[in-house]
């Protein structure tokens, strides 16, 4: 079996976690209010639509993560913060 992360490694990776669910969020709400995908919005520092499948994996892998209890605290549920 595969131990958990420690205390501290949860922790930023929550801290990650939310920043990704955030990011997420914004770019769909960008999309919804220009009528766009994340491929039309302007570029940043990084492709939208780069920094949007990040967010999605970052989120994904989290939440496998709390699945398989990995994570030994602040286990954060994605659709709990936008």
């Amino acid at each position: 079996m595969t131990k958990p992360f420690r205390v501290w490694d949860s922790v930023s990776l929550q801290d990650v976690a939310k920043n990704a669910i955030q990011i997420k969020g914004k770019i769909n709400q960008i999309c919804l209010e220009h009528n766009a995908t994340p491929q039309q919005l302007p570029h940043s520092l990084v492709p939208s639509d780069h920094l949007y499948d990040l967010a999605v994996a970052f989120e994904a892998v989290y939440e496998k993560l709390i699945e398989y209890e990995l994570v030994k605290t602040g286990n954060l549920k994605s659709n709990a913060v936008s």
